[in-house]
């Protein structure tokens, strides 16, 4: 009897060794594992469409307010174009509300489309909107309610050209212990601290080292973002991030980011969340993501194997709004209505085009579909496309239009005179030259007939 109870205790004692060791295992496997929330909100365009970039979050009484650049067009008549600032609010994070344009004449840059990013920030019961003037310099506006009235706080900038030797624009404001720091520039960061009036720095600007792990320094790009969590600062630019102990640094650099743009940061009952650029139209008419940040329990930032910048990895136009940029070149007009392109044929090989700057990147995409309904006796749709390779000058040049008749025409046999959509597709495998972005595409929805009419319910670049 005692042999067996003996024998009992050993085999339970045996078995907790061998739980033991699983769940050390596993725990030690799981040790930099996040904590996910399930309940987090993810949105990829916040409003879709509309040409918003840069956006810059304020928390107030349970809203989230957004003050936003514009960009021009996304016909995109130059590079980054920007024409003027916009003030929204959520109070769900999915529904959002427009309230005001900030316009350029409104300040001291007058009456030029140089609306870069900038951040918003309250103090002593005022609201101020530091903004870029392009890459030029920066300044401040300010105003009663955060919804406005906004006015030129100094009729000049605030960081002028020179003040330090990296362009002075695209600054972050963050505030601790009642003291406001603004951080700004490109490639290497500088900060300051503001006077209580924001119409001043009151220390000198002083540059924010970012070292790799060999203790080189790491060139930042432009538009900083800071927030602090369990006493770690984060340093947040782009796709990429550091991290240091102290406000001033030197920072530690991590590597990626989530993928996008510019960035905002914000918390939301209980949950950090990202206001982030993506490329909803095109790179040079953009729309802000909303996602959801976690952390590892090495306070490093997790990143979801599925993040990825809007509209990454292809591009849908699927119309639920607008034209996306479409219109026609010749031989056809071209009409939005309910999700619908539609058009009346004038004459043989009518041509309509994407929006410019599509920036779809051509290594993971490898398929073009076509949902068309053909309302003609056309036998043949054509499709065309307008490839890049990045390289010096790439945001700066190739921003004239394209002259369709110097590019490749792809033939698709179609059916005439249809009584429904019927999809088509075509791989870019078959045009003799794709560089790595692929910029344009244009359609002749119907093009051996000088008659008749065509509608087109979506396009997947995939």
């Amino acid at each position: 009897m005692n042999i067996h109870i003996k024998n009992i205790r050993i085999l339970a004692a045996f078995l907790m060794l061998i739980i033991s060791s699983c769940t050390s295992t596993k725990r030690k496997g799981e040790t930099n594992a996040p904590i996910i929330n399930p309940d987090a909100i993810s949105v990829d365009v916040i409003v879709p469409e509309h040409g918003m970039a840069d956006p810059h979050a304020w928390v107030q009484n349970d809203t989230v307010f957004v003050i936003c650049g514009h960009d021009e067009s996304w016909e995109g008549k130059g590079s980054f174009r920007m024409d003027r600032w916009e003030v929204w609010s959520s109070t769900d994070l999915k529904n959002w509300e427009h309230h005001r344009d900030i316009l350029p004449s409104q300040t001291y840059i007058g009456d030029h489309p140089n609306c870069w990013a900038g951040d918003i920030c309250e103090r002593n019961g005022k609201y101020y909107w530091f903004f870029s003037n392009r890459n030029i310099n920066t300044g401040v506006v300010v105003a009663d309610k955060i919804t406005g009235e906004y006015k030129d706080l100094l009729g000049k900038p605030l960081l002028p050209k020179g003040i330090v030797p990296v362009h002075p624009y695209d600054p972050e404001i963050y505030i601790e212990n009642g003291e406001y720091t603004i951080c700004f520039g490109v490639n290497t960061y500088y900060m300051a601290t503001l006077a209580e009036d924001m119409k001043s720095l009151v220390t000198e600007p002083k540059a924010i080292l970012v070292k790799d792990e060999n203790g080189e320094e790491v060139s930042t790009d432009d538009k900083p973002t800071l927030f602090k969590r369990n006493d770690w600062y984060y340093l947040v630019f782009g796709s990429r991030y550091a991290m240091s102990k102290n406000l001033y640094g030197p920072y530690d650099f991590k590597g990626a980011f989530l993928s996008g743009g510019h960035t905002s940061f914000f918390d939301w009952h209980g949950q950090k969340y990202v206001l982030q650029e993506n490329h909803d139209i095109s790179a040079f008419y953009r729309g802000a993501s909303l996602k959801p940040v976690f952390f590892n329990q090495d306070e490093s930032i997790y990143i979801p194997k599925y993040d990825r910048m809007y509209p990454a990895p292809g591009r849908p136009f699927e119309f639920k709004n607008s034209t996306m940029g479409w219109k026609a070149v010749n031989g056809t007009n071209l009409v939005f209505k309910e999700g619908i392109l539609s058009g009346n044929i004038k004459q043989k090989n009518a041509v309509i085009q994407s929006a410019p700057w599509l920036y779809t990147d051509t290594r993971i995409c490898s398929k073009v579909s076509f949902k068309i309904k053909n309302n003609s006796d056309a036998k043949e749709l054509k499709f065309a496309i307008y490839t890049r390779n990045q390289g010096h000058e790439f945001w700066t040049k190739g921003t004239e239009p394209i002259g369709w008749n110097k590019q490749q025409w792809l033939t698709i046999p179609i059916s005439s005179n249809d009584s429904d959509f019927v999809t088509y597709s075509i791989d870019l495998s078959q045009f003799k030259e794709v560089n790595e972005r692929l910029m344009q595409i244009a359609l002749q929805p119907a093009a051996d007939t000088n008659s008749g009419s065509w509608e087109i319910d979506e396009i997947m670049i995939k």
